[in-house]
């Protein structure tokens, strides 16, 4: 199984009772599973449900559900109009008016014509959904679920491209190691030199305790040795490589395991004392930092 990105469409186009209906779900990284959603106003008693459906398919991710009901190829074909709304919209409508021009007589005029009608919200319906809710509700979320299939499969095939590529600049990460190992000796004797030198010449009129010259020799040996932080590097690239062949949800696993590759560059690149390991612990960061930006799309 490959890494998951968060990354993904899927859609479903199906007919119900004559009715067109368009499932639609994107999905793009977030560090948390947040869920957005458009559905038409006759079902929004459904939105946990649906929701629930994503949730159980999708572990992270910025998702946009979309329901279109009776919207097809040809455009937008209303089907019917919401007579309860239109008759208890008319009957508050000839209330009011009467009531009010009791009040202030002839000052209040005015009838109800069509454009009023119109403009009650969403009076004009592409779905007589009411009529049997319940194949409509079972309707629903079948084609969500294939919709949702949609998306897996998209995350899957991008995960696969992404975990290709992180392999691909770990394994650089590994042979820019292989560069730092072989300058560290070199590195390390130019360095007894220089401290030979440097020794020399600042107590050449007084006698040199051995003893002394060795302890300091020791101690500056011990914070220049950088085998420790390149052995750390390797287990951490080690354990990144693992958790992308386990697959899977991955992402924050990769995440805290960056933040560690960092810490060793970080040090690797302090303790060196040379011009050309720093350059190579550049190296390390900056692809460091490509890794993690490609990771932040993993689920």
């Amino acid at each position: 199984m490959s890494i998951i990105s968060m990354t993904g469409f899927g859609k479903s186009e199906s007919t119900l009772n004559g009715t067109s209906c368009v499932i639609e779900v994107r999905s793009v990284n977030s560090r948390f599973l947040e869920i957005s959603s458009k559905i038409p106003k006759n079902f929004a008693y459904l939105e946990n449900d649906l929701k629930a459906l994503v949730k159980d398919k999708l572990a992270r991710g910025s998702v946009n559900l979309s329901i279109t009901l009776g919207e097809g190829n040809v455009g937008n074909i209303p089907v019917c109009y919401n007579k309860a709304a239109v008759s208890k919209f008319v009957e508050i409508t000839k209330d009011m008016l009467n009531e009010m021009q009791a009040k202030y007589g002839n000052l209040i005029a005015g009838e109800i014509n069509l454009e009023h009608i119109l403009s009650i919200p969403e009076v004009l319906q592409f779905t007589d959904a009411g009529a049997d809710n319940e194949a409509w509700e079972k309707h629903l979320k079948a084609e969500l679920s294939k919709a949702l299939d949609g998306v897996i499969a998209m995350r899957e095939k991008e995960g696969a491209n992404l975990a290709a590529d992180l392999e691909k600049r770990v394994n650089h990460l590994n042979a820019v190691l292989d560069k730092v190992e072989v300058l560290d000796p070199q590195r390390i004797e130019a360095w007894k030199v220089k401290f030979r030198e440097r020794i020399n010449a600042l107590m050449k009129d007084s006698e040199i305790d051995d003893v002394r010259l060795l302890q300091e020799a020791c101690i500056m040996a011990d914070k220049l040795d950088i085998h420790e932080e390149i052995t750390r590097f390797r287990s951490h690239n080690k354990l990144f490589l693992d958790a992308l062949k386990k697959g899977g949800a991955q992402g924050k696993n990769l995440g805290f395991i960056l933040q560690e590759m960092g810490r060793e560059a970080n040090t690797l690149g302090t303790k060196c004392q040379s011009a050309e390991i720093a350059a190579l612990a550049i190296e390390l960061k900056n692809e460091i930092e490509c890794i993690r930006e490609q990771s932040l799309n993993i689920a």
